[in-house]
């Protein structure tokens, strides 16, 4: 989990288009933390209702370090029905993603289960697995890199 995050942290990293948010650190911050739920909540959408029993999308997220400053990171997870196929499924919201503008990567974890890393335009980065014998849907997003100001001391969690 550790190296998939880095790995995404790398990629949102890339894109970065802070001169778009807002002068304000905690509007900036407050601006990185809609898009990146407002992407995980687009995603969660990709899984047919039919198969959600409940979705949770968590409240705060935390800033963590990116190549050109920080990024904010949250969660939101998806408990199904029942057990899906996660080939299947993965697969489903990878052709959904890529109709919606998405740049699609598929690949699997060290155990094999395989998992999407989806990217927008802008420069939000969701790292998209089926976890728990095909119980559960994690999407961990990802914001664009940003800067703070120097001097600016952010709250743990936003």
């Amino acid at each position: 989990m550790i190296a998939a995050l880095g790995l995404v942290s790398t990629m949102a990293g890339c894109s970065t288009m802070s001169s778009d948010l807002p002068d304000d650190p905690v509007a900036r911050i407050k601006a990185v933390k809609s898009a990146s739920q407002s992407a995980e909540q687009l995603v969660a959408g990709f899984v047919p209702k039919k198969e959600v029993k409940s979705l949770h999308q968590t409240r705060t997220g935390s800033l963590l370090a990116c190549s050109s400053g920080k990024q904010w990171s949250g969660n939101t997870t998806l408990s199904l029905v029942s057990g899906q196929d996660d080939s299947r499924l993965v697969d489903e919201i990878s052709r959904r993603a890529e109709d919606s503008g998405f740049d699609v990567e598929q690949d699997k974890t060290r155990s094999g289960t395989p998992r999407v890393t989806l990217t927008a335009d802008s420069g939000v980065s969701l790292l998209v697995g089926v976890w728990n014998d095909g119980t559960v849907v994690n999407i961990d997003s990802f914001s664009m890199c940003f800067s703070l100001p120097d001097g600016f001391l952010p709250e743990p969690s936003y």
